[in-house]
């Protein structure tokens, strides 16, 4: 994609023009180049017909099919091209949507050779799923046993019977072997409500935490592990499900730092819980919720303080040209004059730290407050669980125990970590590769990171200005490189580090982190504000810049050009709404 050079930022010593001048500027090349047909706008559906390819193979079944499981190389091969050439065709008039378009075509690529080549989730993936209807209760030996669905029950194609068709046997006075009685049914509500148990056929006391396990136990849902439907109209929702989850809650697959299923479900699928489950954090301090009250309670004051730490960020760089046009020689603001090289960078890099964690925050947090929060299971099932949305980060005291490695490891959001770790597992798995070597962990090292540099280059590449898409992967690769110095550092002085006191310890992780990130942070952010990634409207109302803290020509509202129009290609499945 051609780049622009519009403004003489690397030679001009005078006041930058504002960002007002250069969004309008940077529009009106955009037109430009898309009515001259050197670039295109985000196109939907058009620029999603990779993805829908990949949903489309996956709902046909291809277990018994080696032609069909063949078909998947010609498959990974067009979404490879039409990736590909998203990736060089396709900006936006919004700085963000031009920068997701090259991380998203990438993303596209690198998704479906993860699902296509390094894993088989036809064969491998389940996720929990649940039914209402086919569990019941019964009081044995043992008190409370869950009966689920008997083998009596079972049709002769050896599946459960549907709803309406135990209704119907219901409504002729009929009954299925196994099914619990009017007494067994009186005893059992018993036992949910108050402080007993059945013991020789007798109720007995009991104590309050055995009601609770009993009452979550049998709130009449059966909860299973669902492997690849062998119905369409299950499979279509399994496949968009197993694609669109990038983290993996409720699925085999579900990514290491992601707090594990909570105990009534698990106690539900006949599986122990795993030490924190209980409280519903995983080992690096991610959470999940058990109800929608807490969820909410968990994202609105984020999306609150977000928004308006958006205004006052959004406000602070635009009187800055550093985050219009990344390094340039305009002169600096008077608020930013008296610093010195040392506190400039300090307090750019602290700015850049805190509008990257909100926006992400706010970004990822839209999905689980809609449908989370505001859809809830009601419509959406066990998709809508309040539990299926853990927090985004992980615990800081990942940090200060673990170094860099903590950062981006355990801290950091996850939301890539599975095709990030892809291709390692896959080599260990097959045996390519030793587990827990030093070879298994530079292996990881080099495909993390260099995934991610991947994905980020993709986005500098896609944007308007002129920028430099290696810096991304350079700074990726820095990173690892940081992770291996301080973890061999640490393991070659293991016996000296280990009689220091802890908050020593954990003293210099932190320092080797935020010295580490200082010294080589640069690649990253440089390049973001080159492509004018800040230049973007985060929100839609300012109170800030509505009472005057602005440049001329701000106000209360901010979206006055959000770019959505449609766009006429030359062939029909070319045209859709442009972003």
């Amino acid at each position: 994609m051609p780049s622009e050079t519009l403004f003489p930022h690397l030679s001009s010593t005078g006041p930058a023009p504002s960002y007002r001048e250069v969004v309008t500027t940077y529009r009106q090349v955009f037109r430009t180049r898309v009515a001259e047909g050197v670039l295109r706008p985000l196109v939907l559906p058009y620029h999603f017909y990779g993805c829908l390819l990949l949903v489309a193979y996956f709902c046909i079944p291809h277990t018994k099919s080696p032609i069909i499981y063949a078909a998947r190389w010609p498959v990974l091969g067009f979404i490879l091209w039409f990736q590909n050439k998203t990736l060089y065709e396709v900006s936006s008039m919004s700085m963000a949507t031009a920068f997701a378009c090259g991380l998203i075509s990438v993303w596209g690529m690198v998704w479906s050779a993860t699902w296509l080549l390094l894993y088989r989730p036809q064969w491998e993936a389940k996720r929990v799923q649940r039914r209402k209807g086919y569990v019941t209760s019964q009081i044995g030996e043992k008190g409370i046993e869950q009966v689920g669905c008997p083998k009596e029950w079972q049709k002769e194609d050896g599946k459960a019977p549907r709803i309406h068709e135990i209704e119907e046997k219901h409504a002729k006075g009929e009954k299925f072997p196994g099914e619990i009685d009017q007494q067994n049914e009186l005893r059992r509500r018993t036992l949910a409500n108050g402080d007993s148990k059945v013991a020789n056929g007798h109720i007995e006391s009991n104590g309050t935490a055995e009601r609770e396990k009993i009452a979550a136990a049998d709130d009449g849902y059966e909860y299973y592990w669902q492997s690849y439907p062998d119905n369409l109209s299950e499979r279509i929702p399994w496949v968009l499900d197993l694609l669109m989850n990038f983290r993996g809650p409720g699925w085999n697959w579900a990514i290491p730092p992601m707090p594990d299923i909570p105990p009534s479900v698990k106690m539900k699928l006949g599986e122990s819980t795993k030490k924190h489950s209980s409280m519903g954090l995983s080992s690096t301090g991610m959470q999940h919720f058990t109800t929608r009250r807490e969820l909410f309670k968990s994202l609105f004051p984020k999306f609150v303080i977000g928004y308006f730490l958006e205004d006052l960020v959004k406000v602070l760089m635009m009187k800055d040209p550093y985050y219009i046009y990344g390094p340039n020689t305009y002169a600096l603001p008077p608020h930013l004059a008296s610093l010195s090289p040392v506190q400039l960078a300090f307090f750019r890099l602290c700015l850049m730290s805190v509008v990257v964690v909100v926006s992400l925050e706010l970004a990822f947090g839209i999905s689980p407050l809609i449908l989370g929060v505001i859809i809830g299971p009601k419509v959406l099932g066990l998709r809508g669980e309040p539990w299926y949305y853990p927090s985004t980060w992980g615990s800081l005291s990942n940090i200060s125990n673990k170094g860099l490695n903590g950062l981006w490891g355990g801290w950091w959001h996850q939301m890539f970590r599975f095709i990030f770790a892809g291709p390692s597992n896959y080599l260990i798995n097959n045996g390519y590769v030793r587990v827990r070597t030093t070879t298994a962990k530079i292996t990881a090292l080099l495909f993390a990171f260099g995934i991610s540099g991947f994905l980020h280059y993709g986005g500098s590449i896609s944007q308007l200005p002129k920028t430099q898409p290696w810096n991304f992967p350079i700074f990726f690769w820095l990173q690892g490189l940081g992770v291996l110095i301080q973890s061999s550092f640490c393991d070659f002085l293991h016996p000296q580090i280990s009689n220091l006191p802890k908050v020593l310890r954990q003293t210099g992780n932190v320092i080797f982190t935020l010295t580490w990130l200082y010294l080589t942070a640069w690649w990253l952010i440089d390049d973001f504000s080159r492509g004018g990634m800040w230049l973007y409207e985060p929100i839609p109302i300012s109170p800030l810049r509505g009472l005057g803290f602005g440049v001329p020509g701000d106000g209360w509202w901010c979206w006055e050009h959000i770019g959505v129009g449609w766009y006429t290609g030359k062939h029909w499945w070319e045209s859709g709404i442009a972003l």
